[in-house]
């Protein structure tokens, strides 16, 4: 039963100003904690503690009340200089944090929340006595769990003429060859590396269900995957949030646009009623003609600003952060300070969410294997005291998010003797390896530096993850790293997921679409300056060998002739002629997702200016580049 009938305008106010405020606080926490003696900083969070506190009290939550109150009670002390911050207090604050967001969780759900745990209650009253703070109850680390990742795709290539059939409604094909069941993909340019199933990571003591519970700002018996004792309580499922806050300017901006839409409108439809009434002279159809041009600017216009209503600032996300990479130092007993910059670069609303659990997987990378542990830092000269910066930035259309440390680096030579003691590739394809290529490897299934792979973090499930990830937001990831000195990690992705730069392709009478982002120039394809080597064909540009790849054959279209044009391209690492009909020309495409069925190669579809059903052709996909392959 809802606790809270005829309320729930209001409870979802307080829910979305309190889990920002408290998110504002754990901020503020963590620059207490390197700060103990800022009084403004101890203000801030008193208030915003007292905010949460008076807003659950009107919604009659008792338990958050008390809560927030006993919390309340030690800042207060804090405030009068009664105790001082230490890092066993700050323990216990933290972890009353954590608990008011899973009493948020079950507000969310339309019930009272359950009292606190009772070691948690005794932490904060202990603290208050000035007694010795009890350690929290430790969780088992749960069993790894199988990362989530899109259905596979079926083996053979996608019946072209069916799934046009049930796009269209039509039941005829397009005019293009018939499918060739017998053909699916092409082979792909390189040779995959052999991929394992990672192997079980070893139980080692890092609480990681804890620490999971830190990123996601819950208890660890919610978060999804951790199988971890709810001692009662109703384990809340993961929900993504479906609200957006949008500045006033934007939505005026909006409305405007939308305003002078409907004079244009309402311009057009006295011309069309002019000309079917018989006016066709010179100023009608000037003024035609500077209507759609209007039109069309406006609606440009219009898009843009709509676009820029699902921005936010990235900001949001990287808040998180600190809190975790501080509770899994004070685990590895390291000293680590998570440095942030760019948290005003705005990126699409639902690429912050999908961005989450890859940049989890990299603090913790970095804290755990990246950086050393006081007495190394020490030894190597270095800084007591490791950093860690997680900076954002707008390049382009793209943002990139770079992950780096100042830790001891890594080595391309023991990755690849690692990856070849693994088995994961073979000493011939280690031996072509270039340093870069060898860091790449650490994106392989299976892949560990270490003999036994940590619950926490390692560079190889955990890195796998993370290229996977990315690749689904149509992102890249890339690695530089030195030896003594610390790795680089930078994410690409585009600034919203909404809309796509495509190059529309020509298959006989049907038009496909290739993301503009992997075009590098179109070329004229001469037969005689084509070289057969090894039965396929290859192209020599400006010096370069780059083999030839039909489109059709990809998709499993008979050939109808040699092609005189082709787009070179670039994919991941490879670079390659793409041999097609012809183009149609190049344009932004807003992108329908095909959730009920998505046959292998087809990222999305779309519509033409003309009505013409398009495809969106995942390259990757159809090239069968494993992704972990980079």
């Amino acid at each position: 039963m809802n606790d809270f009938a005829g309320m729930e305008e209001l409870l979802q106010d307080f829910l979305q100003e309190s889990s920002e405020m408290l998110s504002d606080v754990d901020s503020k926490l963590l620059s207490l904690e390197q700060s103990p003696n800022d009084s403004g900083l101890l203000n801030d969070i008193f208030r915003g503690f007292h905010t949460i506190k008076g807003g659950a009290g009107f919604l009659n939550a008792t338990e958050l009340v008390t809560l927030c109150h006993l919390t309340e009670n030690i800042f207060d002390r804090l405030r009068n200089g009664q105790m001082h911050v230490t890092a066993e207090i700050m323990d216990a604050i933290l972890a009353a944090t954590s608990e008011i967001r899973h009493m948020f969780s079950a507000l969310s759900q339309g019930v009272q929340p359950n009292s606190a745990p009772a070691d948690l209650t005794a932490a904060l009253q202990a603290v208050l006595d000035g007694q010795p703070v009890p350690q929290a109850k430790t969780l088992a680390p749960p069993p790894p769990s199988t990362p989530v990742t899109p259905s596979a795709p079926a083996a053979s290539g996608p019946d072209w003429s069916a799934l046009f059939q049930a796009l269209t409604g039509s039941p005829e094909a397009p005019a293009s060859p018939a499918a060739d069941p017998a053909v699916s993909a092409a082979p792909p340019l390189a040779s995959a590396v052999p991929q394992e199933t990672p192997a079980p990571p070893a139980a080692v003591e890092i609480d990681e269900a804890r620490l999971k519970a830190s990123a996601y700002g819950r208890r660890a018996s919610d978060v999804p995957g951790n199988n971890v004792p709810s001692g009662g309580r109703r384990e809340d499922a993961a929900v993504k949030e479906n609200t957006i806050r949008v500045d006033t300017d934007r939505l005026d901006q909006v409305l405007n646009l939308s305003g002078e839409i409907g004079l244009t409108k309402n311009r057009l439809t006295q011309l069309r009623t002019d000309i079917l009434l018989g006016a066709a002279d010179a100023n009608t159809l000037r003024a035609l003609d500077e209507a759609v041009n209007q039109l069309d600017m406006l609606v440009v216009n219009l898009q843009n600003s709509v676009m820029k209503t699902r921005m936010q600032p990235i900001g949001r996300l990287f808040k998180k952060f600190p809190r975790l990479a501080r509770d899994l130092a004070r685990q590895l007993g390291k000293e680590v300070e998570l440095v942030l910059s760019g948290e005003e670069t705005e990126i699409d609303k639902t690429m912050i969410e999908d961005l989450n659990d890859p940049l989890v997987h990299l603090i913790r990378n970095a804290v755990d294997h990246g950086v050393e542990d006081p007495a190394q830092r020490s030894a190597a000269g270095k800084p007591v005291r490791s950093t860690v910066q997680l900076q954002a930035r707008q390049i382009g259309d793209h943002i990139n998010i770079t992950i780096a440390d100042d830790g001891k680096g890594m080595s391309p030579e023991t990755i690849r003797s690692k990856a070849i003691e693994k088995g994961l590739i073979s000493p011939e394809v280690a031996s072509s390896l270039d340093d870069n290529q060898c860091l790449e490897l650490i994106f392989l299934p299976g892949f560990s530096t270490k003999d036994q792979i940590s619950s926490v973090s390692g560079r190889g499930v955990g890195m796998d993850v993370v290229k996977t990830n990315i690749k689904k937001l149509n992102g890249t990831v890339s690695i530089h790293s030195e030896p003594g000195k610390g790795t680089e990690l930078t994410i690409s992705l585009p600034l919203t997921l909404a809309i796509l730069p495509v190059l529309l392709v020509r298959l006989g009478d049907q038009s496909f679409a290739v993301p503009l982002s992997m075009v590098r120039e179109i070329i004229s394809i001469q037969q005689e300056n084509l070289q057969h080597v090894g039965g396929k064909a290859n192209i020599v540009l400006r010096g370069e060998v780059l083999p030839l790849v039909s489109l059709a054959h990809m998709i499993g279209w008979e050939e109808s002739g040699a092609s005189e044009v082709g787009v070179l391209m670039h994919v991941e690492n490879h670079s390659f002629i793409l041999s097609v009909d012809g183009f149609d020309g190049h344009d932004d495409v807003v992108i329908k997702s095909m959730d009920t069925f998505r046959p292998k190669g087809v990222a999305g579809v779309t519509m033409s200016s003309d009505g013409e059903i398009v495809l969106i052709l995942d390259i990757k996909e159809l090239l069968g580049i494993a992704p972990t392959n980079g």
